[in-house]
């Protein structure tokens, strides 16, 4: 079952949030995730919520997407993103179809 990671990120710090995004792009890959979102543009909401990067990806396997999100060799990247945005992470599992 498809397994999505959501994160909500308020990016405060760009300049580091770049080099974040560098190194974390090639975990997702090693990781089996694709990026189904990326910062997209929000085309509409009936909410005050508009996220400032939302991120959605996808991960083929449930197991997958929790050993990419609780990888000790991830974990220190994972920091540079709390560091430099306030950040919402959550994992989700999709439709079983």
């Amino acid at each position: 079952m498809t397994t999505y990671v959501v994160v909500d990120n308020d990016v405060h710090n760009p300049d580091e949030y770049a080099k974040y995004l560098a190194l974390i792009t090639p975990t997702v890959e090693q990781f089996g995730g694709t990026y189904v979102i990326r910062a997209g543009e929000i085309l509409f909401a009936d909410t005050d919520w508009r996220p400032d990067r939302m991120v959605v990806i996808a991960f083929a396997k449930e197991e997958n997407a929790l050993a990419w999100v609780t990888s000790p060799e991830v974990a220190p990247i994972h920091d540079m993103r709390r560091a430099n945005a306030s950040s919402k992470l959550i994992v989700i599992r999709g439709v079983d179809e």
